[in-house]
């Protein structure tokens, strides 16, 4: 931690970084919650989901390009801006008793647009702002899901706690401040701005994404990667926006007891990235993601055996944050270690884009299973379909790369 707090710049990045996902987590449990309890249909709520997938997937691919055109610190302070002004508005319209499973679609899926290209731009500055402070990489990606652990423990409680408490409308307004001090934070990073010889036309954007799509081709680790990745956000991605909210409300179970499940996850969470920061030299990082890949399969299925909001759930709940952190750790710090800086933006794009679309299509069709099965057999898929991603890591030859010693990304 004093290695995160020493360089202003690198804590001004993932504070903001931190700050913009509490936000968002906050966010996260109020739109299912709102659309499960004011009109009782998962398979809506898995609609909703379907939406803010593919509106992930355009903000990510956009997001990309122009923050390797215009730099990561100007798209994150616009992005998170204008993902202030969604939460607003359905603020707003929450305050004045007006719902509409419309307008909150509009309003989410817009702001997730936006998302895409904020996180995107976060990101494309750790890599700089470690090396100017002299952080191995890896050590950086630990800290960061530390940090992120934090924010995703604080915003579901608070959650929660305001929705009971307040309701859901001051619950959104409180999000408007969160995204207000992300802007602050990234304001104070100072990285230089990218120059091009081109001029962004529609032309150059598909050059500037054809581009990130050789690098991948070429890549002997990320570029397979590219064919995994997505298949685990299949099952993370309707977890937390879809099976655990019905989970709990099916179950009959009140929003704190959602927010003390979730942030329980994230304390896991925070372990897990502060573990994975100060010993991820000591084991094979293939074993890491390995192990960790495997471990949250088989919570998944001791989930299935408990019942929402009781003491083992949140044990379990825990547990899968530990080894969800160590499986963002591992990939991120082989994707910062591999790509160059000119196409950290378009690159990273391009894979959270196809986890968003694998994420999209995946909760349309929980939203179909918990609307003629049952939450606990949702979970029971997740456990499943987990488990094979794992047993496939461990026998794909590519995954030795992991722990291979790489050259200097070459620029583009």
């Amino acid at each position: 931690m004093t290695t995160l707090i020493r360089p202003r710049q690198l804590f001004a990045v993932m504070s903001a970084q931190s700050v913009s996902t509490y936000a968002n987590q906050v966010i996260a449990l109020v739109v299912p919650w709102l659309i499960l309890t004011r009109t009782g249909d998962a398979a809506s709520a898995g609609t909703v989901a379907f939406a803010m997938g593919i509106a992930a997937l355009a903000g990510t691919l956009t997001g990309g390009v122009v923050t390797d055109r215009i730099g990561g610190r100007r798209v994150s302070m616009l992005a998170d801006g204008l993902s202030l002004l969604t939460a607003l508005a359905l603020a707003a319209a929450l305050w004045f008793g007006w719902f509409s499973l419309w307008f909150v679609a509009v309003t989410q899926v817009l702001g997730v647009f936006f998302d895409g290209p904020g996180g995107i731009a976060k990101s494309s500055t750790v890599p700089r702002a470690a090396e100017d402070a002299d952080v191995p990489i890896s050590r950086a990606m630990g800290l960061t899901q530390t940090l992120q652990g934090v924010a995703t423990f604080v915003g579901p409680i608070t959650a929660g706690l305001l929705i009971a408490v307040w309701g859901e409308a001051a619950t959104l307004l409180v999000t408007t401040v969160l995204f207000l001090a992300a802007i602050a934070l990234v304001s104070r990073v100072r990285t230089p701005e990218p120059t091009h010889d081109q001029p962004m036309t529609p032309g150059q954007v598909l050059r500037d994404l054809r581009a990130a799509v050789q690098f991948l081709r070429n890549e002997p680790f990320l570029g397979r990667m590219q064919l995994v990745g997505p298949l685990m956000g299949a099952v993370i991605v309707p977890i937390s926006a879809l099976v655990v909210p019905a989970w709990f409300v099916f179950g009959q179970q009140d929003s704190r007891a959602l927010g003390i499940f979730l942030g329980a996850g994230a304390v896991g969470g925070v372990v897990g990235g502060v573990a994975f920061a100060a010993w991820s030299a000591r084991l094979p990082q293939r074993t890491w993601l390995v192990g960790a890949t495997t471990l949250y399969a088989v919570v998944m299925a001791g989930l299935f055996l408990t019942s929402p909001g009781s003491l083992p759930a949140i044990g379990l709940s825990f547990a899968a944050g530990g080894v969800l952190s160590v499986m963002f750790a591992v990939p991120f710090t082989a994707f910062y270690s591999r790509t160059p800086q000119e196409l950290l933006g378009r690159v990273g794009s391009l894979g959270a884009a196809q986890g968003s679309l694998m994420g999209a299509v995946a909760s349309l069709g929980f939203g179909w299973l918990l609307h003629t099965a049952s939450a606990p057999n949702a979970l029971l898929v997740c456990a499943a379909v987990m488990g094979a991603i794992a047993l496939a890591l461990a026998a794909m030859p590519f995954m030795r790369l992991l722990d291979a010693p790489t050259a200097e990304p070459v620029a583009a």
